[in-house]
């Protein structure tokens, strides 16, 4: 007799238990509470608006969560924006004036090209764009000067505050200023426009960049409008009787009803009805799951056709979309140690660019002649512009906010930058065995009758299943699942007698069955000898459980804990990536060793403690390997600590979850694969935009101070250099979003 594997489901997702551990954050933020956080400082955290104290750039949502300020945020740079944009446009008139022909012109033009009046004109109107427009900027350049950080509104700072003084001098005290460099009418150069348009241009590319860095974290915010905001509580005394209450006001305990159509308030238990509830959100899992009395139902699933009555086990902070939230939001906020990378070399990049700023003017004003002065104020101030080093600010924290919302998505929790970096550099993958590559729940697989005429195999299955059913035995599921695969009813068990460790006796029918190891069943039914299947069984790391009936062996069931049917793909897939896969078990040596012969793993150590796992994953490292570790259960929390990136599979314990640096939520090791895929093509957009920011650094600089002017004669306007400046940081952020 040969009995089929039963392949039972995968069990959802559980994430109960304490919330997750503190980012190295400023403030925490529960999910839906306000913060603001920096873009390219995420370890910047406020409770208001405000500017980074590092960098003095404006604070924004975290999560960009426009429920709380989002669109506020973007609303208050558009109402800068737009009047300073038509204030610098007004401006403009009377230098466009000026640069017209002088002969065929109306008389009115004529006389506005002649007119002292409109450099105070342009004073006052630029100067309204400059310290009301583009006080957030200079705020932010000063404090960072005052701090003694060099950042990107320094060079800002620096720039329009050395174009608008040269041009209030011009104005006020055109007499100061030598002939040589005076132009048409006699008067001298002024850079109002350069100043207000840069302001301008720098104010339109931030907000470019809170638009398009708004679509990085709706993965936060879908997992935020998951969350119904009221339940509908039911009296416990008359479930007649309900009451609508906030989401905040639920507690473990209370029982709700969820009608069709709507979401699920809470985590917790189906105490009434059936229904069908589309969880595709929470665990990427596309099919609806079945819901009746006593499944488990997910807080921010969507319900189906059917009205249920729930038991919350928890409150809603306690939720599975709540605890997502939070550590997506934490992930945010956790820098990778590239980010750091960046950090210093823009620490670099700022004072050698105020170095090349001022030799560019000496150079200019010793070599320029006449114009020397003029060209090399204009030469100076377009460096310190272009070489803003906001596109090398906003390099790594873009690309990671896309790719943690994108995993977020796909059922992949990344807990932070820096196990997305680790994950990508990883060299050797080791996997647990039992939970994690395995099934984690025994399956009774073949089975064979032993001196039982009378009997045949269902029935023998039959009697031993009626036995393991009345017991608390940890191999009676695997009978009671056998034999509802072979659509058996199971007669009651009376006097069932559990004998620790060795077997469980009791009679069915009255006929006296016997279930356990072969030392047990040979004390009840006589010495007999193994039968070779069962032997060979045993050795590859089986177990395998004898049944007597009325005292005569009857027969022998081989039980394993069968490979998860994704297991030996995605090895191979790992193998593929270049990753050198590895088994720690704490199964016997000869059950590791099948398994690994069975998915392809050839490096495996049986018979592992969590200490013995800890020292293994030490040597490695001492050996220079970079690990990641996959585990699911209590005791692989140490071992997922240890490793470089820890990563728990969805149906793991608690302990494992918070330990872990990556969950992979739904799907079992499904897409291990694909979070191997996003972290090595994260790393690598974190060094494309930081490839396109130095580049783009080391070829607008020489041109800005005047590298081309021999061939082309002409010098790169300030308002030109903002304008490149903008570009960058918008193609910084294009090709981060390539990652969604």
């Amino acid at each position: 007799m040969q009995l089929p594997v039963i392949q039972p489901e995968e069990s959802l997702p559980v994430l109960t238990g304490s919330a997750a551990p503190a980012a190295p954050c400023c403030a925490r933020h529960e999910a839906g509470s306000l913060g603001w956080t920096c873009p390219m400082h995420p370890e910047v955290v406020s409770p208001t608006a405000g500017t980074c104290p590092i960098c003095g750039m404006a604070l924004e949502p975290i999560g960009g969560n426009d429920d709380h300020g989002g669109d506020d945020f973007r609303r208050r740079l558009s109402r800068t924006v737009v009047p300073a944009g038509v204030v610098f446009a007004v401006s403009m008139l009377p230098m466009l004036a000026g640069m017209l022909p002088t002969e065929g012109l109306p008389p009115w033009i004529t006389s506005l090209q002649q007119a002292t009046w409109t450099a105070w004109l342009e004073l006052a109107l630029t100067s309204w764009v400059v310290f009301y427009g583009g006080w957030p900027i200079l705020t932010g350049g000063v404090q960072a000067i005052r701090r003694g950080r060099a950042t990107m509104f320094s060079l800002i700072t620096i720039g329009v505050l050395t174009a608008w003084g040269y041009s209030v001098l011009a104005t006020v005290a055109p007499g100061i200023f030598p002939d040589a460099i005076r132009g048409h009418h006699n008067t001298v150069g002024r850079f109002f426009e350069s100043a207000a348009m840069i302001v301008v241009l720098v104010l339109a590319g931030q907000l470019l960049e809170s638009k398009a860095r708004r679509g990085t974290t709706a993965a936060i915010r879908a997992l935020l409008d998951l969350s119904p905001p009221e339940a509908l509580r039911l009296d416990p005394g008359d479930t007649s009787r309900s009451e609508t209450v906030p989401l905040a006001a639920v507690r473990a305990g209370d029982l709700l009803r969820v009608r069709p159509g709507e979401r699920i308030p809470v985590d917790g238990h189906v105490v009434e009805g059936s229904s069908e509830c589309d969880e595709s959100l929470l665990t990427g899992e596309p099919m609806p799951v079945a819901k009746q009395a006593g499944d488990r139902v997910l807080g921010g699933s969507l319900n189906g056709a059917g009205a249920v009555v729930m038991r919350a086990d928890v409150a809603s902070a306690g939720s599975l979309v709540a605890r997502i939230t939070r550590l997506v939001r934490e992930a945010h906020a956790a820098r990778a140690p590239i980010e750091q990378l960046a950090d210093r070399i823009s620490a670099r990049v700022v004072p050698a660019v105020v170095a090349v700023a001022g030799i560019t003017f000496v150079a200019w004003l010793l070599l320029g002649g006449e114009q020397g002065l003029a060209m090399g104020i204009v030469s100076a101030v377009s460096v310190l512009v272009i070489a803003c080093p906001c596109g090398l600010g906003l390099a790594t924290p873009l690309s990671m906010t896309v790719a943690i919302g994108r995993g977020a998505k796909s059922g992949i929790l990344a807990r932070s930058s820096a196990a997305m970096q680790a994950l990508a550099m990883a060299d050797t993958l080791i996997f647990d065995k039992t939970g994690t590559l395995t099934r984690g729940r025994p399956q009774l697989v073949a089975s064979g009758v032993m001196g039982a005429p009378n009997d045949q195999g269902d029935r023998i299955l039959a009697l031993a299943a009626a036995v393991e059913a009345g017991s608390e035995h940890t191999l009676s599921q695997a009978f009671t699942q056998a034999a509802e695969q072979h659509g058996l009813t199971l007669a009651p068990a009376e006097g069932v007698r559990a004998v620790v460790g060795r077997g469980v006796t009791g009679t069915v029918e009255g006929r006296q069955v016997d279930v356990g190891n072969l030392g047990f069943v040979q004390e009840r039914a006589g010495h007999f000898s193994e039968p070779a299947e069962a032997d060979v069984a045993r050795q590859r790391g089986a177990t395998v459980v004898y049944a007597a009936i009325d005292g005569q062996a009857a027969a022998w069931f081989t039980l394993e804990d069968r490979p998860r049917e994704e297991a030996a793909r995605v090895v191979s897939q790992v193998r593929d990536r270049g990753l050198h896969p590895a088994l720690l078990s704490g199964d016997t040596q000869a059950a590791a060793n099948a398994l690994g012969t069975g998915v392809g793993i050839s490096d495996v150590l049986g018979s592992c403690t969590p200490s013995d796992k800890l020292r293994d994953i030490h040597r490695r490292h001492q050996a220079g390997s970079r690990i990641a570790f996959v585990g699911d259960g209590i005791n692989d929390a140490p071992a997922l600590a240890a490793a470089d990136v820890g990563i728990a599979v969805g149906s793991a314990a608690d302990v494992a979850i918070e330990t872990a640096d990556i969950t992979l939520l739904s799907g079992g090791l499904t897409r291990l694969p694909e979070a191997i895929d996003l972290a090595r093509q994260t790393m690598r957009n974190v060094r494309e935009n930081l490839a396109l920011s130095l580049v783009y650094n080391m070829l607008a600089i020489p041109i800005a101070a005047g590298l081309l002017y021999p061939i082309t004669g002409m010098l790169m306007s300030p308002m030109l250099a903002a304008a490149a400046m903008t570009a960058s940081s918008l193609s910084v952020i294009g090709n981060a979003m390539r990652l969604r």
